[in-house]
């Protein structure tokens, strides 16, 4: 069905281009904020996690040390969604830089910093367990 041509009707005009016609910039110390953000909650999560089990393994009861490992598990967890959300909202929405470094920051502090925290975690528990 066509509309009558005295409806009034027009196309509506096409929506605004970005400053200068050109797309986002993305600045590399933006990227590196980014990445600065993403590896101080990976160190953030884990001292919570290392400092959990300490406070546990010094405990009467040694036994819940463990839950300090469970908590570092959940806390990477946490970091993880924390950073996919953070770091797509913000390359959707505001500054593409800044989204970018907290993904690749958390993809690259995620290989060492649990491991290693993981690891210390688990060396108290058997430590103070009397385990090998």
């Amino acid at each position: 069905m066509t509309m009558p041509p005295d409806s009034g009707w027009t196309v509506p005009p096409p929506p605004p281009l970005p400053p200068n016609g050109q797309d986002r910039p993305i600045h590399g110390r933006k990227v590196a904020a980014g990445l600065g953000i993403a590896a101080g909650g990976q160190v953030l999560a884990i001292g919570v996690g290392v400092l959990v089990t300490i406070l546990l393994a010094s405990s009467d009861n040694s036994e819940n040390a463990l839950l300090g490992v469970y908590l570092e598990m959940l806390l990477q967890l946490v970091l993880f969604v924390a950073c996919l959300v953070v770091g797509i909202v913000w390359i959707a929405r505001r500054d593409r830089g800044l989204g970018i470094g907290i993904l690749i920051g958390w993809a690259v502090s995620v290989i060492v910093f649990p491991v290693a925290g993981i690891g210390v975690c688990i060396a108290l528990v058997n430590a103070n367990s009397g385990t090998v």
